[in-house]
C-alpha cells in the first residue's frame, strides 16, 4: 500500500509540473540565421569537433553499434546509427547521424536548430534530447565556437544511415521527467563569450567545460555536480557498466594529494592524456578509452591550460575512486 501511494504521490507532482507548463521555457524559437562558412570557422570547428568536443568517439558508425568496444568506422564519419547503454536510464538510445545528409542527418536542419540542439538540447521538432548528448557542457561553448562547429558539420560527407531511427524505451517515471518536465534541461543559452587566452585558468576550465569533463567525473545517479560541489571532478559516484568492458568508475581529478592527482607532475597528467596511459601505468578503459584518440589531438596551450585549471582551479576533494572491474575479455585488452 505504501509503495503504490508513493507511487500515486510521485505521478501527481509530474502531472502538476507537465500541466504548469514548465517545459515550454527551455524551449527557445529558431531563427533564420544562416552561419557564414569561413576558412577560420572551418578549421576551428574540426578541431572542436574531433578533438575538444570528440563528437566521433560517440557518433561515427560503429560495425555492430558497440560504441565501447568496437573502432570507428572511417567510412562513416559522424555516420551515427550505435546504441549507448545507459543504466537507470535505457538500454537502447540512439546515437543520432549529424553529417549532412538529408534523410538520415542533419542536412535538412537550419543553422540555428543545430545551435539550439547542441548548446540547449532541443531536437529539431522541440523534444528534449536525453543527457546522454552532453548539452549541459555545450551550454559553455562561446557563440563564435557553436558556429564554427555548424560550419564544420556542414563540410563533412553526406552519409545515407542504412539502419532505422529507434526510440529508447524508458520506464513510465523517467519518461515522463526526461520527455515531459525536463529535469535535465537548462534555460537557453545566449551571448556567450570567449574566454581570455591571457588567463590560464579561465581557458583550462572552458577546455574542461566543452570537453565534458564532469559529465563523467562529477557524475552523480542524479547527474553531474556541479562546479560549486565540493565533491565537483573527484569522481564518478557509481561506475559506468557494459557487458563487454566490465565496471568502470571515473578518477578523481581534483589536485588531492592521495585520490586525485595532486601527487603527479603536469607532464605526467599531460601524457596520460596523449597516450592512453592511466597514472599507474595500465591502459585506461572505456569510456575514456574512446576519447583518447580525439582528445590525444588537443592543442598544447589547450592542454597545458586544462592542467593548470585542474591543478589550480578545482578544489583538492577526499574521494577515493574504486578500482575498475574488467570483464575477462577487456583485461587482455586494458591489463587487470
Amino acid at each position: 500500500m505504501k509503495t503504490r501511494c508513493a507511487i500515486h504521490a510521485t505521478l501527481a507532482v509530474i502531472a502538476t509540473l507537465v500541466s504548469s507548463g514548465c517545459a515550454g521555457k527551455y524551449v527557445r524559437p529558431v531563427t533564420d540565421e544562416r552561419v557564414e562558412a569561413t576558412p577560420a570557422r572551418l578549421v576551428r570547428g574540426g578541431y572542436l569537433v574531433n578533438q575538444v568536443c570528440a563528437c566521433g568517439a560517440c557518433h561515427t558508425t560503429r560495425e555492430h553499434g558497440r560504441i565501447m568496444s568496437e573502432p570507428e568506422r572511417t567510412d562513416a564519419f559522424l555516420g551515427g546509427g550505435n546504441m549507448f547503454v545507459a543504466p537507470g536510464m535505457s538500454d537502447d538510445i540512439w546515437v543520432p547521424n549529424i553529417t549532412p545528409d538529408a534523410e538520415t542527418g542533419v542536412g535538412a536542419w537550419s543553422d540555428d536548430e543545430l545551435m539550439r540542439a547542441i548548446r540547449d538540447g532541443v531536437a529539431r521538432d522541440g523534444h528534449f534530447l536525453l543527457p546522454v548528448m552532453p548539452f549541459d557542457s555545450y551550454q559553455h561553448l562561446s557563440d563564435e565556437d557553436l558556429r564554427s562547429i555548424v560550419v564544420y558539420l556542414r563540410s563533412v560527407p553526406a552519409f545515407k544511415q542504412p539502419l532505422p531511427r529507434t526510440t529508447p524505451k524508458l520506464d513510465l517515471v523517467p519518461r515522463v521527467l526526461f520527455t515531459k518536465v525536463g529535469v535535465q534541461m537548462h534555460l537557453p543559452t545566449r551571448d556567450v563569450p570567449p574566454p581570455d587566452a591571457n588567463d590560464q585558468i579561465k581557458l583550462g576550465e572552458y577546455v574542461a567545460n566543452i570537453a565534458a569533463c564532469a559529465a563523467c567525473h562529477s557524475l552523480t545517479k542524479k547527474g553531474p555536480r556541479p562546479a560549486s560541489d565540493p565533491q565537483f571532478l573527484a569522481g564518478s559516484e557509481g561506475p559506468f557498466e557494459e557487458p563487454s568492458v566490465g565496471k568502470v568508475w571515473a578518477r578523481n581529478l581534483t589536485p588531492d594529494k592521495e585520490t586525485g592527482l595532486g601527487k603527479y607532475w603536469p607532464d605526467q597528467i599531460k601524457a596520460a592524456i596523449r597516450n592512453g596511459t592511466r597514472l599507474d601505468g595500465k591502459r585506461i578503459a572505456p569510456p575514456m578509452a574512446i576519447l583518447v584518440p580525439h582528445h590525444s589531438g588537443i592543442a598544447e596551450d589547450d592542454l597545458e591550460s586544462l592542467v593548470v585549471y585542474l591543478r589550480k582551479g578545482v578544489k583538492p576533494a577526499r574521494h577515493q575512486v574504486p578500482d575498475r572491474e574488467l570483464t575477462a575479455e577487456a583485461k587482455k585488452i586494458y591489463g587487470d
